[in-house]
């Protein structure tokens, strides 16, 4: 009932989350090391043992103002007029399920202390990532066709979500990421290099410590992504072709690394 209550002011800001996943994903990681040997390209430094600081995730009461004004202007009148946040108004638009301002706003503090600290440990998985990539080491210039296959896929990447909110290329570009065309695509280049010494850490540390990805992770992985509402059915992913299924083994392996690397990090 929460979530209906706050459905209306949270649509702009999933899609902002929606971007950013596809964006950031799009520039890393991508495409794997193929046919390269990882040991040949990167020299691995400490990964296991490795130590970050979580970040705490308590709620503020701005934050929760905000939250609660995000709210009345959700339901604001046509001609501007924004309700007062009374016990019979939140009754009103929860059905019934909360008899009270107070009930309200305790649930909504619970959900965002459970949103935050979702978001917080995602973050401490991309730190520990990100530890494990600094401390590696290139020995060796990636082949240019290698980077110039990782530039142009986020490129592709980026114009696929364009056209999907029915945007042009440039216009997305402009409105959602605050570029031009041709800062776009000078930083794709170098996003290139980047995503490919990640991939080839990822690579090495699955080959160090054999992590694979089984067929069984492959059937669960496109489940997961029918049941999100990514793809019709299964047969509709899989008629993406090889590549989209590269692309889904390095997503799944890339989270059994994370999943190794958090596991054998120092907690204390």
């Amino acid at each position: 009932m929460l979530k209906e209550c706050r459905k209306k002011q949270e649509q702009n800001l999933l899609n902002k989350i929606f971007l950013c996943l596809i964006v950031i994903l799009s520039l890393s990681g991508c495409s794997g090391a193929g046919e390269l040997n990882p040991d040949d390209y990167v020299k691995l430094g400490q990964y296991k043992g490795l130590k970050v600081d979580r970040a705490s995730y308590e709620v503020t009461e701005e934050e929760l103002a905000q939250e609660l004004d995000m709210l009345a202007n959700a339901y604001a009148e046509p001609d501007g007029t924004i309700p007062e946040l009374t016990d019979d108004f939140i009754r009103e638009i929860s059905g019934g399920h909360y008899k009270d301002m107070a009930a309200y706003t305790a649930a909504l503090e619970d959900e965002m202390k459970s949103e935050y600290e979702e978001f917080y440990e995602l973050q401490y998985y991309e730190d520990i990532w990100n530890k494990a990539v600094d401390n590696a080491t290139v020995i060796r210039d990636f082949p240019p066709e290698y980077l110039q296959k990782k530039t142009e896929r986020s490129i592709i990447s980026a114009r696929k979500y364009a056209q999907s909110l029915n945007m042009t290329f440039e216009d997305f570009v402009n409105e959602k990421m605050g570029l031009t065309v041709e800062e776009f695509n000078t930083q794709a280049i170098e996003y290139a290099k980047v995503a490919a010494k990640e991939s080839m850490v990822l690579a090495a540390i699955a080959k160090a410590e054999n992590i694979t990805v089984s067929d069984e992770d492959i059937e669960k992985a496109i489940k997961e992504y029918v049941d999100l509402g990514a793809f019709e059915s299964e047969e509709a992913f899989r008629q993406e072709g090889e590549e989209r299924m590269e692309e889904l083994k390095e997503y799944i392996l890339t989270s059994k690394v994370q999943d190794f690397l958090v596991q054998n990090a120092d907690k204390e």
